[in-house]
């Protein structure tokens, strides 16, 4: 068996537990994270204190589902009895056993981790083969409906199934070449970059405003966080500036579903909470996903950002589309 077959076959055979009904995705988004810094020329260890944890913990608080607290340290040590990953001054510690040590340890003697030398070696000798791993990982390890933007986020290639809308695909080209152009800005800081690359995909802080806000999906009444999207009311790329793309009041909670009805605007909302069907969304659909007549109304501060929803988005779907 080929290198290459034999490290894919380690990554998609990695153990992970499971939260509820759902797998953990410590392990996967960690390997994702670590794959996709690979792609951009990093080293093969990974330092916990400085690198790992904050990186993992913001992937887990922005895909993974809401916990009180999110584990960094576990999947940093486990993942070596996945016979891929090593570990850097995993002997000082007081503990090499399958249970990790105290996080302080891991900080004090400065373990670092990442993939073995034969794994790493295969993946920067032909980096392309990086991104076809990491589209199996996403396939088989994160929900449907995170994949593609966690893997644009990361910067990873996606590979679009060819059932998939021209719509969809467009969409993500559109994401992507936003986000290179926010790359490429010499005017902004690193932090304001991240914040608008994040508000972009609706993560980070932008969703962390909305969930305040909304804590659940108006329309629905979801509240798991797996299945909430953080949709940007005036769409980003027709923000005229960077606090309209983190405005939270820009912004509004909906499920998947209803997401992609606000975005396409077969959907949208009076400032009083009615809801707006177009009458290119048929009443069996309306019905089938018990689309209420209205919803809590809106906050003023919104109503702007409503208005051109209402104007130039849903308008334009109900009444030139064939």
């Amino acid at each position: 068996m080929k290198t290459v077959q034999i490290i894919n076959k380690k990554l998609l055979g990695m153990k992970t537990a499971k939260y509820g009904e759902y797998i953990t995705l410590n392990k996967p988004l960690l390997v994702l994270y670590v794959l996709s810094e690979y792609k951009k020329g990093h080293a093969r260890m990974f330092d916990y204190a400085s690198e790992v944890k904050p990186n993992l913990k913001m992937l887990l608080r922005n895909y993974g589902p809401a916990r009180r607290g999110y584990a960094t340290d576990m999947p940093f040590w486990r993942l070596r009895h996945d016979e891929f990953w090593d570990l850097n001054n995993a002997e000082l510690c007081s503990t090499n056993g399958v249970r990790e040590p105290e996080e302080s340890e891991l900080i004090k003697f400065k373990v670092s981790g990442g993939f073995d030398k034969v794994s790493y070696t295969a993946l920067t000798m032909k980096p392309t083969l990086i991104d076809e791993i990491a589209n199996e990982v996403t396939n088989k390890f994160i929900p449907q409906e995170n994949r593609i933007l966690l893997m644009t986020e990361l910067g990873f290639d996606v590979k679009i199934n060819h059932n998939t809308q021209d719509e969809l695909l467009n969409g993500i080209v559109s994401i992507q070449r936003d986000i290179e152009k926010l790359k490429s800005n010499k005017q902004l800081s690193e932090t304001t970059k991240q914040k608008l690359i994040n508000a972009r995909v609706g993560q980070g802080e932008f969703r962390e405003e909305c969930l305040k806000l909304y804590p659940l999906c108006p329309v629905t009444g979801i509240f798991f966080n797996a299945l909430l999207r953080a949709s940007h009311i005036k769409p980003w790329s027709h923000c005229v500036n960077a606090r309209e793309r983190l405005d939270p009041y820009n912004g509004i909670m909906l499920a998947a579903h209803i997401d992609a009805l606000f975005d396409g605007g077969w959907i949208s909302f009076e400032n009083n909470g009615t809801i707006l069907k177009s009458n290119k969304l048929d009443l069996q659909t309306c019905e089938s996903i018990n689309l209420p007549d209205s919803i809590k109304p809106f906050r003023a501060d919104s109503y702007d950002y409503l208005e051109w929803h209402r104007d130039r988005v849903f308008e334009k779907i109900t009444f030139t589309k064939s």
